[in-house]
């Protein structure tokens, strides 16, 4: 069962439905989860705290100097917000100054979906004075990741 469960993508050698589960749930993952980055942690709820909603993980050993920032915005389809637009201007100030980071992957944490841009439900809801410094923060957070 571990020798299996050990192998990415080795779901057709899997027997058991709770192998099963656990290698689906590796698999999906990529190689985040195998290369010595922490698995990430299931919660008991399905709404996910708004601290929750940008993951950074420094990954270890040969994959040292690679950052992975996971977004995790399932029900608002990972659309940009105010919060993880903070969250994401933090972590890109901090990385731009930690001479060790090689690398930052942006990746969805949410199975099929990448990004649907600006949350518009929350957008709409602003007021005009908002709007425009709202696209601009963005604008600059993508800009100071390329």
């Amino acid at each position: 069962m571990a020798a299996a469960a050990a192998v990415p993508g080795a779901l057709g050698a899997l027997r058991t439905g709770r192998v099963r589960l656990v290698a689906a749930c590796c698999a999906r993952l990529g190689p985040v989860a195998w290369a010595g980055g922490p698995a990430p942690r299931r919660g008991y709820s399905s709404e996910v705290k708004t601290e929750d909603e940008l993951r950074v993980r420094y990954l270890e050993e040969e994959n040292r100097g690679i950052v992975v920032l996971g977004i995790n915005r399932a029900y608002g389809k990972n659309s940009i917000s105010k919060n993880l637009l903070k969250m994401f201007s933090k972590a890109v100030d901090a990385l731009k100054s930690d001479k060790k980071v090689r690398t930052i992957i942006i990746r969805s944490e949410v199975p099929g979906i990448f990004c649907a841009g600006a949350d518009l439900k929350e957008r709409a809801k602003m007021h005009s004075s908002e709007v425009g410094p709202f696209v601009s923060k963005i604008r600059a957070v993508i800009n100071d990741i390329v």
